[in-house]
């Protein structure tokens, strides 16, 4: 499979599965005559439990995590491939070849191929983790074909190529290039998701409050708008 992501996927199902059967199976304490020896074996052994329990809660939320990026980058990947007016087996081939091939050849070939090959090496790099590689793809792609279909998408995953990093005030500026340059883009409510969680991030409250706002007050039934209702704003 072309993703390390799906490899990791059944890395924490495995953990998941394996904590849930040793909860389930914990030793009884053995029996004792003293009834204060008991209560204190069974408060130890509860504590246990309620580790693992919550140990599992964590593992299940990573989980979902991986499931939501892994169907949106095969969503990805499946748009690209009707759009490539290849055969869809042709077109994974080449999808995992651009993920798996080292990032020195993929830097060499970034000015080779067409607006698709471009794009698809990029988001290969990105769908791998490989974030610099990535934004540097991506660039390319929008330096070389600034008014391609997938320009505005090109755009927005540089943005969260620098939000995966941690570098927020970034990933804010290229969000908003996404705003600003493709005002009917398809990414243009995930842009504002991204732009008010980065918001949170630096601290800047009041400014992702008003994010989130035009999010309602623009894309009201969009699917970003709804899980902006689950940030943290205080």
């Amino acid at each position: 499979m072309p993703y390390p992501l799906i490899s990791r996927l059944y890395t924490l199902t495995a953990a998941i599965a394996l904590l849930g059967l040793m909860a389930a199976c914990a030793p009884l304490p053995a029996p004792v005559s003293n009834g204060s020896n008991l209560n204190l074996e069974m408060r130890r052994m509860q504590a246990t439990i309620t580790g693992q329990e919550q140990e599992i809660n964590k593992l299940a939320l990573q989980v979902d995590a991986l499931e939501g990026r892994l169907q949106q980058q095969e969503h990805e990947l499946g748009r690209l491939r009707q759009g490539s007016g290849g055969s869809p087996a042709s077109a994974q081939t080449s999808s995992a070849s651009y993920t798996t091939a080292p990032s020195n050849s993929q830097a060499q070939g970034q000015s080779d191929g067409s607006p698709t090959e471009v794009y698809l090496r990029a988001f290969g790099d990105y769908a791998s983790g490989r974030y610099p590689a990535a934004i540097s793809g991506f660039e390319n792609f929008l330096q070389r074909f600034p008014n391609n279909a997938y320009a505005s998408n090109a755009r927005y995953w540089l943005g969260d190529c620098y939000f995966s990093q941690q570098q927020y005030q970034t990933a804010i500026q290229e969000f908003q290039k996404v705003l600003n340059d493709y005002p009917r883009a398809v990414k243009s409510p995930d842009a504002l998701l991204k732009i008010a969680t980065s918001q949170l991030q630096l601290g800047r409250t009041d400014e992702a409050r008003q994010t989130v706002a035009r999010l309602d007050r623009q894309f009201p039934k969009s699917t970003a708008a709804q899980k902006a209702q689950e940030l943290a704003l205080p």
